[in-house]
This record gives C-alpha cells, sequence and structure tokens, in this order.
C-alpha cells in the first residue's frame, strides 16, 4: 500500500470518528431538555412521528400548559390525541413541589442507623426497645431559610397536607439525625415537630406556616413514607433556618 493511500485511509477513518463523536454529544445535549407546548407543536410540524415525540416527552422536562384553552390549541395546531394524553400523564405529580422561601427543595431519602437500646420496665417483660435515628449527610441543607420560611407546597393526587410536617433535626457532626422509631412505638419524637398551621390556596395549593422557629435544621418530613424493606427510612425536604 503506497503512503498516500494509507493517509488517505487514515484520514478518513479520523474523519468519521469525529463524525461520530459530535453526534453523541449532540444527542447527549438534546437529552433532558425542557419540553414545552411550543416544542411539541414545532415536533408535530417537522413532522417527526407520534412515538418519537412521546419518546421526547419521558426524557425530557415537562413544562406544559394544560387549561382547557391550551388543550383546544394544541388540537387545533395537529396534535394528536395520543401525544395530548402523553403530556397529561407527565405532568401528574408522583410527588409533592416545594419551595421554601421561593427556592425549589429536593426530596431526599433518609438512611437510618440504630443507635442503642434500652431496657423496658419489667412490667413489660424486660423487652428491649430499640432507639432508633434517621439521617442526612452534611451539616447544613442546601437551601437557607429565614427565621420565618414561607413554605409552599403542591400536593399530587390524592395526597394531604396532613402527610407533611416539620422537624427539628439534631446536628451531629458531618450529618443530622432524627428519631423515627422504637418497637414499641412508631413516629418521631414529639419534642421535635414544630408547631404549624396550614392555608389551602386552591388547586392543590398549600401554604404552611411555622411558629416558634429557631436557627437549626429542619425537614418537612412527609408522614408514612417510610419502606424499611427496600431500606427507606423516611423522606422529606430539608432546609436551614438562619
Amino acid at each position: 500500500m503506497s503512503c498516500a493511500k494509507a493517509r488517505s485511509i487514515i484520514v478518513l477513518s479520523l474523519s468519521v470518528l469525529l463524525l461520530m463523536l459530535g453526534t453523541a454529544v449532540n444527542f447527549r445535549g438534546q437529552v433532558g431538555e425542557d419540553i414545552t407546548n411550543d416544542r411539541v407543536i414545532q415536533m408535530v410540524k417537522t413532522g417527526l412521528d407520534d412515538d418519537v415525540i412521546i419518546a421526547k416527552i419521558k426524557t425530557g422536562h415537562p413544562k406544559f400548559s394544560l387549561t382547557d384553552n391550551d388543550l383546544m390549541a394544541l388540537k387545533n395546531s395537529g396534535v394528536s390525541g395520543k401525544v395530548i394524553a402523553a403530556m397529561l400523564e407527565a405532568s401528574v405529580l408522583t410527588s409533592a413541589v416545594v419551595k421554601i422561601d421561593g427556592k425549589l427543595v429536593e426530596l431526599h431519602t433518609l438512611g437510618q442507623a440504630k443507635i442503642g437500646s434500652r431496657l423496658s420496665s419489667a412490667s413489660s417483660l424486660g423487652i428491649k426497645k430499640v432507639k432508633e435515628k434517621a439521617y442526612l449527610p452534611g451539616r447544613h441543607a442546601s437551601v437557607i431559610a429565614s427565621p420565618n420560611p414561607k413554605i409552599e407546597v403542591e400536593l399530587p393526587p390524592n395526597d394531604t397536607i396532613d402527610n407533611y410536617i416539620v422537624v427539628r433535626m439534631d446536628e451531629k457532626g458531618d450529618r443530622r439525625e432524627l428519631e423515627v422509631a422504637t418497637i414499641a412505638k412508631s413516629g418521631l419524637s414529639a419534642a421535635h415537630v414544630v408547631k404549624t398551621s396550614s392555608e389551602d390556596l386552591g388547586s392543590r395549593h398549600y401554604k404552611i406556616t411555622c411558629h416558634e422557629m429557631k436557627g437549626g435544621e429542619y425537614i418537612l418530613y412527609v408522614v408514612g413514607s417510610p419502606d424499611t424493606i427496600h431500606g427507606v427510612f423516611g423522606k422529606g425536604y430539608d432546609f436551614t433556618v438562619e
């Protein structure tokens, strides 16, 4: 093989490789993009198949407006019923959306560590009550709140605001803890539960007001969230009060 021909093959191979890399980078940039009503209409007008559009909806971040007028506008723009149904399905909340002082707070799963046990009274036949602690890693939450935080909650279907309570967490070195259960009694330590009141703002939106809060670590705890079989010892939305 001549040197010139070998160089041509190398150049061609490098060109193909660069093209493939560019395509992969471009594809990764498209995954997880915001999908709006206008974006869906744009995809329809470019001739994309319904299944492709639905796949984009499922892998993206839906930011739809789906009032009755919006649905009619989508239909009149040529969006199929199948795609509109996928938009509606993608817009249904599976967990609450929580904002504290206008900042979006992520839902976190608590880990658990057994920290000791104590013998019960003789009347309970000497059965040990095991003290359990749920925890979040890190000394502080990423969301810093004011001394009188404004807590806004948008609930998913079939949920109630009574399932959300504010609990003070203990600062323990590189993590934050709260007692979640004993063998004899399930639940949270009443001494750490913050007194609150809630206001129904309509459309499954609520405002929670906290009373007598001090600086420290807190979590908006989801009642009934522990699933110990699968290693989940509670869920909640953590924040730090200055």
